[in-house]
């Protein structure tokens, strides 16, 4: 218990001291380079508004993200699912009331996941008593030592994630516009936010067994819970993906004002980068496992640095941020691709033809209902959900009947009969 004391001790001593520290040097660059910059159209696009929700963002992000892990590590799944509803939920309604009881902003994005990580955070952190640690347990240098050589990896690796999945704002702002940049962000905000609860839930439930079967250093039963979480994951992702294609209009008609509704071109990009991303977070668990953290930032880095020279390429010379959309996906692409031929050979994940083959039927079946349903009716909330449920139903309905779900199916009637029985 006393370790645990200090771990969570340094843990976020250095989380209060790292904050503080970025949040000045950016306030200390920023206002000078500001200044210097008045007048100009950076001025014009940036806004000091939206550079102020922005830093006070990174860091209710960072914190969030931090709490999670923590609640993660103390097996506290049912506070984290809440948790992780709050972010998902509460982005889209906070975005949404302040775009409807004031003018259409790209400030309003910004606000909204702060306000959102804000109170994701603040549950977290009372949750998790770090008060006490900060103001009286005591931070231990060697543990700070190491958390130093294996975290700055992951630091790294965390800030290129966040230029694959944020950096491509900026640049549509600084030349399209905010106007733009606010279409885009709307669109691809709400399903990049669903995919990652989608991906962090399979994650959770899985990354405890693989931790424990790689302690008794059973690699080949690590790598075979590593393709079965792999088979799940893409049981739930592959469908989302292809329902993300089916219903993408009927999202932003149902959901957002009519002039965002022209972004929902990016979702699908959007929904299969994050598809990758989470396929991603599989490939690395060799690294993960044996701490070669340097390796993951490395292949982060190249993903990252793919990302943004697509962009301020080809965004632009088309003039439009549907490539901000296909380069982001290119550069979450680039980054699977490095980290699943960079770790095969020490623990390599398979998922078999046939599995892919079934569930790709699976989805396929449900985009041809979706699509008829979309002829037939008009584009609302209720038809929305009418389509959403029809598709999960037909999906569930050929994924059952193909057989590739039987040994869950067997698992469940297991454990239903087990309950009848007090067992």
């Amino acid at each position: 218990l006393n370790r645990q004391n200090e771990f969570f001790a340094t843990v976020f001593n250095a989380w209060l001291k790292v904050n503080i520290i970025v949040t000045a040097v950016t306030v200390v660059l920023a206002v000078p380079l500001y200044i210097a910059l008045s007048g100009g159209s950076f001025v014009q696009e940036y806004s000091p508004t939206l550079l102020v929700t922005g830093l006070v963002w990174f860091v209710t992000y960072n914190t969030a993200q931090l709490v999670v892990a923590m609640l993660a590590a103390l097996r506290e799944a049912r506070l984290n699912l809440v948790l992780s509803m709050i972010t998902v939920c509460g982005r889209l309604l906070f975005m949404v009331i302040f775009c409807k009881l004031f003018k259409s902003r790209i400030e309003w994005i910004f606000l909204s996941y702060f306000i959102t990580d804000g109170i994701v955070s603040f549950i977290g952190l009372k949750r998790l008593k770090v008060l006490y640690y900060i103001r009286d347990a005591k931070p231990n240098k060697e543990i700070l030592r190491e958390l130093s050589d294996y975290g700055m990896p992951l630091m790294g690796n965390m800030l290129t994630t966040s230029v694959l999945n944020k950096s491509d704002i900026y640049i549509i702002t600084f030349f399209l516009g905010k106007s733009m940049a606010g279409i885009y962000q709307a669109n691809y905000s709400l399903i990049a936010t669903a995919f990652t609860l989608l991906s962090a839930s399979v994650m959770r439930g899985s990354y405890p067994t693989i931790l424990r079967t790689w302690a008794e250093k059973d690699k080949t039963g690590t790598a075979a819970l590593i393709s079965e979480a792999v088979r799940f994951y893409l049981l739930l992702s592959i469908p989302a993906v292809v329902g993300v294609a089916a219903t993408s209009e009927v999202i932003s008609t149902a959901l957002f004002e009519a002039n965002y509704v022209e972004g929902n071109r990016v979702m699908f990009w959007v929904a299969l980068g994050q598809m990758f991303l989470g396929l991603t977070e599989y490939s690395i668990k060799p690294w993960e496992l044996t701490a070669n953290t340097k390796a993951i930032f490395m292949r982060s880095l190249a993903g990252g640095a793919v990302n943004v020279i697509l962009n301020l390429i080809f965004v632009k010379l088309f003039g439009s941020y549907m490539v901000a959309a296909v380069t982001t996906f290119i550069g979450f692409f680039v980054y699977f691709l490095l980290a699943r031929f960079g770790t095969g050979s020490e623990l390599k994940w398979h998922i078999p033809f046939k599995s892919l083959f079934r569930i790709l039927i699976s989805a396929g079946a449900m985009y041809l209902v979706i699509t008829v349903l979309k002829i037939m009716l008009p584009f609302n909330k209720i038809n929305l959900v009418l389509f959403v449920f029809c598709g999960i139903i037909v999906y569930g309905a050929v994924i059952v009947a193909s057989g590739e779900v039987n040994n869950e199916l067997k698992a469940i009637t297991a454990r239903l009969t087990n309950r009848k029985e007090g067992k």
